[in-house]
């Protein structure tokens, strides 16, 4: 299933078909959008960068950062 929201400029709107479609039936609904209440995910800052440092890295980085603080 394919989704999206479009805002058209003309009456007429041409819409791109996936090549697995050709030949099935399809079923196309227009419905007006009054509100979009879509609110982006919360990300947390550590899931942002999960899995880009090593393990050792992150070890080594935390111990720096403890000596940074307690100087």
């Amino acid at each position: 299933m394919t989704s999206t929201i479009i805002i058209p400029n003309k009456s007429m709107v041409s819409i791109p078909v996936p090549h697995s479609y050709i030949g099935r039936q399809l079923e196309i609904t227009f419905a007006l959008v009054e509100k979009t209440n879509k609110t982006k995910p919360e990300i947390k800052l550590s899931d942002m960068f999960r899995g880009v440092l090593l393990k050792e890295s992150v070890e080594n980085f935390m111990e720096h950062i403890k000596t940074m603080r307690n100087e």
